[in-house]
């Protein structure tokens, strides 16, 4: 879809005012449950049920006619496998999956996404109203879609070259520490809880084989100490007041 300059310049203008590209950006705390080069993966602070994901690309799209073919084939594809993580996670047999693509349809965020919603019950008339999520239950379910997305992890190493014939238990701790960096969600136990990081490393079937005879100690300390040198992310409530 071929846009006018002056298309593209409101487009522009969306983007700086969206508060899901300041997410994205990190300017904004958020439960990310899953995260690519493209697309990312975040808990709705209003959900529809626990473990409601909003699912999107990383690029300020309003709506699905301006997302690029490989963009949108790569949602369409990673929504397949999301959602079978989150049926998992939540031990439920369905979801609903829906995008309001425009206002008229529904749509309330200037930035395109698709929802994937937990479901025990029958749906009515798609009139689906959310309430503000408490914090433990939210932890909660980070907690559960992290140690299913987790088995995403895998996939991503030789992607990301991490994989080498030697297999994981040479693994350097400089790249065990940059595969920490790009899965959000673990990172997040490891700096939230980091006891519970502790049994994950040992009992969880993909990051036993990856923590694998490593110093966990060492591992949170310098995470954390990482972390701390961030800039400093600011809360959603601070945006919204």
């Amino acid at each position: 879809m071929q846009l006018t300059p002056e298309q593209q310049k409101a487009i522009d203008q969306q983007k700086e005012q969206c508060i899901f590209c300041q997410i994205i950006a990190g300017k904004i705390e958020t439960k990310k449950v899953y995260e690519d080069k493209l697309l990312i993966g975040i808990l709705d602070i209003n959900p529809a049920a626990k473990g409601h994901v909003l699912f999107m690309p990383k690029e300020h799209y309003p709506i699905m006619p301006l997302i690029p073919e490989e963009t949108f084939k790569q949602l369409v594809n990673k929504t397949k496998e999301v959602d079978k993580c989150v049926k998992e996670a939540m031990l439920c047999k369905e979801t609903t999956i829906f995008i309001a693509n425009g206002a008229a349809a529904g749509q309330q965020s200037s930035h395109f996404m698709l929802h994937i919603i937990p479901r025990d019950g029958g749906l009515e008339v798609l009139d689906i109203k959310g309430k503000e999520a408490k914090k433990e239950e939210t932890e909660e379910m980070t907690a559960k879609l992290g140690s299913y997305l987790d088995s995403l992890l895998k996939k991503n190493l030789a992607a990301l070259g991490y994989i080498e014939k030697s297999g994981l238990d040479e693994l350097p701790f400089e790249k065990l520490l940059a595969i920490i960096e790009s899965n959000p969600q673990l990172k997040q136990i490891i700096l939230e809880r980091p006891e519970d990081f502790k049994k994950l490393a040992e009992k969880h079937p993909q990051l036993s084989k990856l923590f694998k005879g490593k110093n966990t100690d060492k591992i949170i300390e310098e995470v954390k100490k990482r972390s701390s040198k961030e800039p400093k992310k600011f809360k959603i409530e601070d945006i919204l007041k």
